[in-house]
């Protein structure tokens, strides 16, 4: 995949990236064996005291609306199940664990208001149109975010520069992360909670939950989690903004998108959300600050949108798309949906300012299709054409996706490895180099073979290479390995 670099880097700070605490991974140990023991995740919650007492105070709390009162982990398990149990254990850890240390700008206590109010969305959303899905929404609707608090504790400089470019482009912030970071919170989020073994009705979601529509090859329950999780996010949004009818015109929107509209009243919804939020906050020791009347809030926003047609709010939705659409295109190849020219020389200047800074080695690729010109006149250019995107997907296929691959013109390519020894560098691409060469492309009736040569150019941190300088170097071990006979690999010399 042609994502940034940066994704490697943020998951090497093991140190600062979030991690699961002791017991979180116990209680996943237990319920993720073959045949769980209800007994045993009991126990295993019962060896933490404080957290035991935390899931109890809020079982037994109107938010679960229980007719006799439960008195022990055990007894909860039995009457409410082992996933619910479980689910609310984690949630305690999570909030517990990934709360404020003193140091840095990041605000934890609007992140997890925010993350909490998006998970009480999800899981009253969940209610309506999916009964079996409730507790699952709730703890993917508290986890969605994590990919944002990765990227505050990783890489503080950048997400305070994403933060400041959103509020003043008044745009959303994954958009900007894509453009400065090279990758999103979706992106890293999705990676963290997958690392964490959980399955991948959580994982899937958490990465595409500001855009479903990207979601791909995912069964029903996946679907419906992501569309849920899509909804609480808007509805968690609105209570943060101060522009209602909009948000609520969006939610609106997919809400009868994702076939919800019997199922959901989308403003009784809303006022439910906030009076559930004030009741549930103090239970993870927050307070409910807002004294807003949320039905007097939705009213009004509901007043000003008798005159806003369905069509507008579709062109709205719409024009977002193209927007995101027109920003892809204006920097990805059209044929091969990798990285174009002129954007791999801006990621190029970044990842080698980010080398020095992070003080890790940086390796350039540059690559050509070799005899490219006697495909074309022997099988037609579609055929070129056919065997261009062949390496693309190869590749994509081959690399990891934190490494930057773009089409930088005709039949050449151009590749950056990212904090990855030399030696290191030239096996990977030894290897890739192999595949293609073994990879038979089949074209209207027609199977042919192509081989790739390969100029390998690393630099060190404390080098004073620049851009056009490192360039230079791939260029002339891609003509060594061309005129040494082509399909090879060449390191550029020293």
């Amino acid at each position: 995949m042609e994502t940034g670099v940066t994704f490697e880097s943020v998951l090497r700070k093991s140190n600062k990236l979030p991690t699961l605490p002791g017991i979180a991974i116990k209680i996943l140990e237990a319920v993720q064996k073959e045949r769980p023991d209800l007994q045993e995740i009991a126990e295993v919650l019962s060896t933490d005291p404080p957290l035991s007492g935390e899931v109890l105070k809020l079982i037994n709390s109107p938010f679960f609306g229980l007719t006799r009162k439960v008195t022990s982990v055990s007894h909860a398990v039995s009457m409410l199940g082992m996933n619910v149990v479980k689910n609310m254990a984690l949630s305690f850890a999570l909030v517990k664990n990934f709360s404020s240390n003193g140091q840095g700008d990041f605000d934890y206590l609007r992140f997890w208001k925010y993350s909490l109010t998006t998970a009480i969305a999800a899981r009253m959303i969940a209610e309506d149109v999916s009964a079996e899905t409730p507790e699952d929404a709730f703890f993917l609707g508290l986890l969605h975010d994590m990919g944002n608090l990765a990227l505050a504790r990783c890489l503080p400089d950048q997400y305070n520069l994403v933060v400041q470019e959103a509020q003043a482009g008044q745009c959303c912030n994954f958009q900007v992360e894509n453009q400065v970071l090279g990758f999103d919170h979706m992106d890293l989020g999705r990676h963290l909670v997958r690392s964490w073994g959980l399955p991948s009705k959580f994982w899937q979601p958490i990465g595409c939950h500001h855009c479903p529509e990207k979601l791909d090859k995912a069964d029903k329950d996946v679907q419906t989690l992501t569309h849920i999780l899509n909804l609480a996010t808007l509805y968690a949004e609105m209570f943060q903004s101060d522009n209602t009818p909009t948000h609520l015109a969006m939610i609106d929107h997919f809400t009868n998108a994702y076939g919800f509209a019997e199922a959901l009243n989308v403003d009784r919804l809303a006022v439910s959300i906030s009076e559930e939020t004030q009741r549930f906050f103090p239970y993870f020791e927050i307070d409910f600050e807002d004294d807003a009347s949320y039905l007097e809030t939705i009213e009004r926003a509901r007043a000003e949108l008798i005159n806003v047609s369905t069509d507008f709010v579709d062109q709205l939705v719409a024009q977002q798309r193209q927007i995101d659409t027109l920003r892809r295109q204006a920097t990805h190849d059209g044929m091969t949906q990798l990285m174009n020219y002129q954007y791999f020389q801006e990621t190029l200047n970044r990842e080698i300012a980010r080398s020095r800074r992070s003080q890790s080695p940086l390796t350039l690729v540059m690559a050509d299709i070799d005899h490219f010109k006697s495909v074309n006149d022997t099988y037609g250019h579609l055929a070129g054409d056919q065997a261009i995107k062949t390496v693309a997907d190869c590749l994509r296929a081959n690399l990891r996706e934190t490494d930057h691959i773009a089409r930088y013109g005709g039949e050449e390519f151009a590749i950056v490895l990212y904090n990855i020894p030399p030696d290191e560098a030239l096996s990977v691409i030894e290897r890739v180099r192999q595949t293609i060469g073994d990879q038979t492309i089949y074209f209207d009736g027609q199977s042919f073979n192509i081989t790739m040569s390969f100029g390998i150019a690393s630099m060190q941190p404390e080098e004073s290479l620049d851009r056009e300088a490192l360039i230079d170097k791939a260029d002339k071990a891609l003509y060594r390995a061309k005129s040494g006979g082509r399909n090879c690999c060449r390191v550029s010399k020293r």
